[in-house]
């Protein structure tokens, strides 16, 4: 399980931006950008900005009644980037769910693909400092950045290391076989809000993976034909093809022994993203860059 040891603080003044004057969230989000952007480890302010400005609702999570964290790894910094943002009134900040919450503490918290390891650990540290009770009430209420990072539950957070794969991963659920009708393995992903899944033999070795991609691959053009001749539906259908014919046979997995930076290492630079964990040679968990996220924000 992860642990929680006292180093140094996890904020200091230059990462705590003045009052934000923005009034939507990504107003807000720009702002506390172009703050961060003066830090010291960022590299590439133009390109840092750029990509702060897509971050999106997958990309930032709520953390207790009204404080949000925002998140990317990026190549314009060297280091790990953290700035701290507070508006005055709070701002509908868009939900992965579609709906949207208000809030009025924004985190960004930025790293270099290397840096995976203790981007991770920053990430959620905060959030566990966040939850606590009556911290954010304190941070809101506090008159200039000195006096936030002066607050005790700031100046002792203990910080969230030495994670392990098992500690984040998504425990093996859904099955996908090779014989398996496509259309069942599409049911299954979607149901489950997978964009990728291992294709497994009957002693659960990992032959194969099936991604969006490889779903509309081979969807798409069928569908577009039908627009143009419906009467190729029934022949379509009656065509189904099977896991086998459409999964990837190349599969990047690490044992779950791995570390954690090196799974995020690989979901990062090799875009396996979801990244199978075997145990034994047999498949049991996944981990993606927006399942590790969430995991890290519950501790």
């Amino acid at each position: 399980m992860a642990e929680a040891t006292r180093t140094k603080p996890i904020l200091s003044v230059g990462q705590v931006a003045p009052r934000l004057a923005a009034t939507s969230y990504a107003e807000a989000l720009d702002e506390l950008a172009a703050f961060a952007a003066s830090q010291p480890g960022v590299v590439d302010g133009e390109r840092f900005l750029r990509e702060v400005s897509t971050l999106g609702a997958e990309d930032t999570m709520g953390v207790g009644a009204g404080a949000f964290i925002s998140h990317l790894w990026s190549d314009a910094i060297d280091r790990i980037v953290v700035s701290v943002g507070i508006v005055e009134r709070p701002l509908r900040v868009p939900a992965e769910t579609g709906g949207e919450t208000r809030g009025r503490l924004l985190v960004l918290v930025a790293a270099p693909p290397g840096e995976s390891g203790a981007y991770l650990e920053t990430v959620a540290t905060l959030a566990a400092l966040l939850r606590e009770e009556g911290v954010l009430d304190a941070v809101l209420s506090a008159p200039d950045a000195q006096s936030i990072v002066d607050l005790p539950a700031v100046r002792n957070a203990p910080r969230v290391q030495k994670f392990s794969v098992i500690d984040v991963m998504q425990p093996a659920s859904q099955r996908i076989y090779p014989e398996m009708p496509l259309r069942e393995a599409a049911r299954l992903m979607t149901r489950g809000e997978y964009t990728g899944l291992p294709v497994v033999n009957k002693r659960d070795e990992i032959v194969g993976m099936i991604s969006e991609k490889d779903l509309i691959r081979d969807f798409l053009p069928g569908y577009l034909r039908v627009f143009e001749s419906p009467s190729d539906l029934a022949t379509r259908e009656e065509a189904d093809p099977s896991v086998r014919d459409v999964m990837s046979k190349a599969v990047l997995c690490l044992p779950v022994e791995a570390s954690i930076s090196e799974a995020a290492s690989i979901i990062v630079n090799k875009n396996a993203d979801p990244l199978p964990l075997t145990k034994d040679g047999k498949w049991v968990g996944l981990i993606s860059r927006r399942s590790l996220i969430r995991k890290l924000l519950q501790f």
